[in-house]
């Protein structure tokens, strides 16, 4: 079975839809497992509404959300924003992002889809990381939880329990993608393969904020990897894993905008880089990550 798993990065999701534009439309791929966190849940969520075979159609949607995104459809400041940090939950209100999934989500289209679809977010309260699929209720709102960045957004309430961003326990969840039978999993990242070697772009303070989250969620995603390469080598010593084959796409220089910019021109660039990294990169340049 052949499964694709989406790493966060808020507005850096767009590169996602640029490496699909390669992979759906021009190889021919579908997709039977989506696995998606933060904006890559976004990004597996709208695809999973459409049957297989229908992938070209997945791909249109997708990329019909991304060419109607900006800023303001996504976030705005609270009002009197200087001393709403003194009583909000977030920097931001993420009341436009909220409107927005709900309205372009079908939730029985998903569950009549025959796709698998696994999104992760963490509790607020306790830090445990869920997992929901394609039969979980309220799945707006875990897509919205997942994608709800730290402090920047507000947390999701369900059922009397408060969301945030999976990216805080999981970046990218190859994981869920070959527990749930994926063989062949292509895996697009939006982050650079060593944090330190990306300048930061800007001193001010949520730009500082955002800059340390992708350290950490760099850290978080190198570890996934590397544990998915050595479980594929005791694959070959035991009948305890299975032998999966992963490719992985990531961005080959700096995406130099800050991952909560919804700017259509950075939008259009970072989609073309996402189009272009795919098409140069082979299966044999597309790193698949050994155990050390």
């Amino acid at each position: 079975m052949r499964g694709l798993v989406l790493a966060g990065g808020g507005s850096h999701g767009t590169y996602e839809v640029g490496v699909l534009k390669r992979w759906i439309l021009e190889e021919g791929r579908d997709y039977e497992i989506l696995c998606g966190i933060s904006v890559g849940a976004l990004n597996t969520a709208i695809p999973s509404q459409f049957k297989l075979g229908l992938s070209a159609q997945a791909y249109s949607k997708l990329s019909d959300v991304w060419d109607r995104v900006s800023t303001s459809k996504v976030r705005k400041w609270w009002f009197g924003w200087y001393l709403a940090s003194l009583w909000k939950s977030s920097i931001y209100n993420s009341g436009p992002l909220e409107a927005w999934v709900r309205q372009e989500l079908d939730e029985e289209a998903i569950r009549l889809s025959g796709k698998q679809l696994r999104i992760g977010a963490v509790s607020w309260e306790s830090g445990r990381y869920k997992v929901v699929d394609q039969t979980s209720s309220h799945l707006p709102e875990w897509v919205l939880a997942s994608a709800s960045f730290p402090v920047f957004f507000k947390p999701i309430m369900i059922d009397g329990e408060e969301w945030a961003d999976g990216g805080l326990r999981n970046i990218a969840p190859l994981g869920e993608a070959i527990r749930a039978g994926a063989t062949e999993i292509d895996v697009v990242l939006t982050g650079p393969g060593e944090a330190g070697k990306w300048p930061t772009r800007s001193k001010k303070v949520a730009a500082r904020a955002c800059r340390a989250l992708e350290i950490v969620m760099s850290e978080i995603l190198e570890g996934d990897l590397k544990e998915a390469g050595l479980k594929n080598d005791l694959a070959k010593l035991s009948g305890k894993y299975k032998d999966v084959s992963i490719r992985v796409c990531r961005p080959s220089q700096p995406i130099e905008v800050d991952s909560l910019t919804f700017d259509p021109e950075a939008i259009s660039h970072m989609r073309e880089l996402g189009y272009k990294n795919a098409y140069d990169q082979s299966d044999e340049q597309i790193l698949m990550y050994p155990t050390t």
